[in-house]
């Protein structure tokens, strides 16, 4: 800055620092904070890479173990033959026909439950129908001849009485069947997989017809019930039409100039339209009255098959190779979870040695408690004796 003194004009100027000397450069906390965290987060995958490695042969050869004992199971389990078979349910036409009576009888005629595709998927798999498939008569070829005989005489189901039978049979065969179902089409898929590829067909067939018969009877039931009530209203709206023709008959009798008075004219009109009412519920009934009948005796079939089941050419795969990477790749994972909890085991160990010895004492305790369960029983007893 400039003074102004005795005439002389002085300029005060900042000294600059000399090439040599170092610039000083503030330093942030901040920064401080981010170089110590980077570092501590190397460090922690390098303590991560460095654990993986001192445990490699105890993961390595857990996932080698696990994935050879599950490519030996794969293996030296049997073959297994699948077949296929489509059907779908046909729809009733009593039920079209009854509808527009519902109200005037009485009958809830809506939405049939019994012809949704998972209706017919759990009919598949319901007892009765899997303890009908059990019975029949099944010849299977085997390298020793042919066998024939029933679920329990093929798979040697000896000395058990007649409820463990079925339960017997009833959980093999629903180990043996898959449903599925096509959404757009509602065509629905079976699936037989046996060990014979004759056997599965034989089941699948059976299984199309134990439901198509199972179905036709209790559509057939359901049939006669609804005739034995028809018939009851039937005879009811006989009656009923019966007491409106006698009662217009009487009143055209009574008056024969209906022309003459309003009145009457009102009233002959009144008792023919009560008439004609109890006409048209009366030939409702008899017509569906007549369908029921036919629905009682009717045993045309009830689903509509659309692929039947064919004899399987070759067995199913086995997914060897994938049973195996996966069991490995869960080995693996195992192993990874054992590496670190040994390794913090290790440093607890060395760093608190008395926290770690009462440990071991203790899994021990537990162990021998595990293999000798009468110690904990005499301790308990022991311990409430008194002293």
């Amino acid at each position: 800055m400039p003074l102004y003194g005795s005439g002389e004009i002085c300029t005060l100027t900042t000294p600059r620092p000399r090439p040599s000397e170092p610039l000083s450069v503030p330093v942030s906390r901040d920064s401080v904070i981010v170089e110590s965290d980077r570092d501590r987060d190397a460090i922690s995958i390098v303590e991560i890479l460095s654990i993986l490695l001192r445990y490699r042969v105890m993961i390595v050869g857990l996932a080698l173990l696990v994935g050879f004992f599950a490519g030996i199971k794969s293996l030296m389990s049997p073959m297994l033959y699948s077949t296929e078979a489509e059907f779908m349910p046909k729809g009733t036409r009593a039920q079209s026909q009854l509808a527009s009576l519902a109200q005037q009888v009485g009958l809830a005629v809506g939405g049939d439950a019994g012809q949704s595709p998972q209706f017919y998927m759990d009919l598949i798999k319901s007892r009765p129908v899997l303890n009908e498939v059990g019975s029949k008569q099944y010849t299977v070829r085997t390298d020793s001849g042919t066998v024939r005989g029933d679920i329990l005489t093929l798979f040697n189901a000896k000395g058990l009485n007649a409820a463990e039978r079925r339960s017997f049979v009833v959980e093999l065969l629903q180990g043996m069947i898959a449903t599925s179902t096509a959404p757009k089409t509602g065509v629905i898929t079976l699936t037989v997989r046996t060990t014979r590829p004759d056997l599965s067909v034989q089941i699948a067939g059976n299984l199309l017809d134990q439901v198509n018969a199972f179905n036709l009877n209790t559509r057939q039931q359901q049939a006669s019930a609804e005739r034995v009530f028809l018939e009851k209203r039937l005879a009811e709206a006989r009656g009923e039409l019966r007491a409106a023709e006698e009662n217009l008959q009487a009143f055209m009798l009574e008056n024969r100039d209906l022309k003459s008075s309003p009145t009457l004219a009102l009233e002959f009109n009144r008792l023919n339209r009560t008439v004609d009412m109890r006409q048209q519920l009366y030939t409702g009934l008899a017509q569906a009255y007549e369908q029921a009948k036919i629905e009682e005796v009717r045993d045309l079939p009830v689903i509509t098959v659309v692929e039947p089941p064919e004899i399987p050419l070759m067995p199913d795969r086995r997914h060897t190779l994938r049973k195996v990477m996966i069991a490995m790749l869960l080995s693996v994972f195992a192993g990874v979870v054992l590496a670190f909890v040994r390794n913090s085991l290790a440093a607890n160990k060395s760093a608190q040695p008395d926290a770690f010895h009462e440990y071991a004492e203790l899994r021990r305790d537990a162990i021998q408690d595990l293999t000798h369960p009468w110690r904990p029983i005499r301790r308990l007893f022991s311990s409430q004796r008194p002293t």
